[in-house]
């Protein structure tokens, strides 16, 4: 895609778009590289909400919040945005598996949305979609199995308070 990345395998798809394991071709590394939907980069407006509104969430640095990337347009028109790569699993998995989550776990994966949402309000972005599929468990290379870090995903439908708390 766009010269840049090599897709190396689906990951999932949602209403926007397609996530994608691919490799980013300059530096080889994987990562998570959402394209979203063909007929959503032909308007022009869509292109530029889109474009605003990455380069906004690629600001967001807290480790609770996964790490955009990269962004953009390929040639053929496809809008894209390249994601660190998780291993984990999402809440709603972990749920569906095992039922309620102890307190002590629940307590743990509330904190970390709450940090994550913390820095996303201040900088004037409302998620808008935060729900148990939104939510990854991830493993920690070198830490217990059990030892994982909460990451708020998919800001997709995001909405961005215009005027307030730019980057």
């Amino acid at each position: 895609l766009d010269e840049r990345y090599t897709i190396v395998g689906r990951l999932g798809a949602g209403g926007m778009g397609t996530v994608y394991r691919a490799e980013q071709a300059p530096l080889g590394r994987e990562v998570a590289l959402k394209v979203l939907r063909r007929e959503l980069g032909r308007d022009p407006d869509t292109v530029a909400r889109f474009t605003r509104e990455a380069k906004l969430l690629s600001q967001l640095k807290h480790p609770n919040t996964v790490t955009i990337l990269d962004f953009g347009q390929s040639p053929e028109g496809l809008l894209y945005l390249a994601m660190e790569l998780l291993e984990g699993e999402m809440l709603s998995s972990r749920m569906r598996d095992m039922g309620t989550l102890a307190v002590d776990d629940a307590v743990r994966v509330a904190c970390g949305v709450l940090r994550s949402l913390d820095e996303a309000h201040a900088r004037g972005i409302i998620h808008r979609d935060l729900k148990p599929d939104n939510i990854f468990l991830a493993r920690v290379h070198g830490r217990p199995d059990d030892d994982v870090i909460v990451k708020v995903v998919d800001f997709g439908i995001a909405k961005i308070r215009d005027g307030e708390h730019s980057p």
